[in-house]
């Protein structure tokens, strides 16, 4: 199956991905986590110019800050739609899962996984190493808050720790011990919708995944004087 893969929940990425045999045939990924849009035509554009035409789009649905995500799922459902083909979504942290479950090193147990969600805070997810299957999340709390959170859902055994979140805190969240894997990578998350197809686990529409309300707030609806 040739998957178009895109994400924007962090820095954003797109590829074009043959899951048979394991083959990314074209990826391009953003070097900082703004300028969502600017990058995404062109990088479109650039991996579709592939001769190989893809069977299906997978989004990544964050969780996210509200205006990078939608970049992402607007853009794929907009190639889905121009071309004829399926657009489904699947978690932006099960990229990072299958990145590692795919290094010559993978980790057995419990992977937390957190990024970036601006207002000093983080998504976490918790992800089973040797499956990339999520157990856990995802969630949204500040980094002293973590813990608390985890061990409420019984998560108290961690086996490895990926992300932006551990790059920006260190100090509360502990170091990744992987740090050459920061955020989703769309041809990563091309094949972990793969594994879920493989498993008999349908894929999710396209529907992102913010965990709280956006910044911005309609403007109040102000009673008239006039009669």
């Amino acid at each position: 199956m040739i998957v178009l893969s895109i994400d924007t929940s962090q820095a954003a990425s797109v590829a074009l991905v043959d899951t048979e045999s394991a083959t990314v045939l074209a990826a391009e990924q953003a070097d900082d986590q703004r300028r969502h849009v600017e990058f995404c035509g062109p990088a479109l554009a650039r991996v579709l110019s592939n001769q190989v035409r893809p069977d299906l789009v997978v989004t990544g649905i964050g969780p996210g800050p509200f205006t990078g995500l939608r970049v992402g799922i607007a853009a794929g459902i907009a190639v889905g739609q121009a071309r004829g083909i399926p657009v489904k979504g699947l978690l932006s942290q099960a990229a990072l899962a299958e990145e590692l479950r795919r290094t010559d090193t993978p980790t057995e147990g419990p992977v937390l996984i957190a990024a970036d969600a601006r207002r000093r805070e983080v998504y976490f997810s918790v992800y089973e190493g040797s499956e990339a299957r999520l157990t856990a999340g995802p969630f949204v709390a500040k980094p002293a808050e973590v813990a608390d959170v985890l061990e409420a859902h019984g998560q108290t055994k961690i086996s490895e720790r990926l992300g932006r979140g551990f790059v920006l805190y260190p100090d509360v969240l502990g170091s990744s011990g992987r740090a050459e894997i920061v955020d989703p990578r769309a041809e990563f998350l091309a094949f972990a919708a793969a594994g879920e197809i493989a498993s008999g686990r349908e894929l999710g529409e396209p529907v992102p995944e913010y965990l709280r309300e956006p910044d911005a707030r309609s403007a109040p609806v102000r009673e008239s004087t006039l009669r």
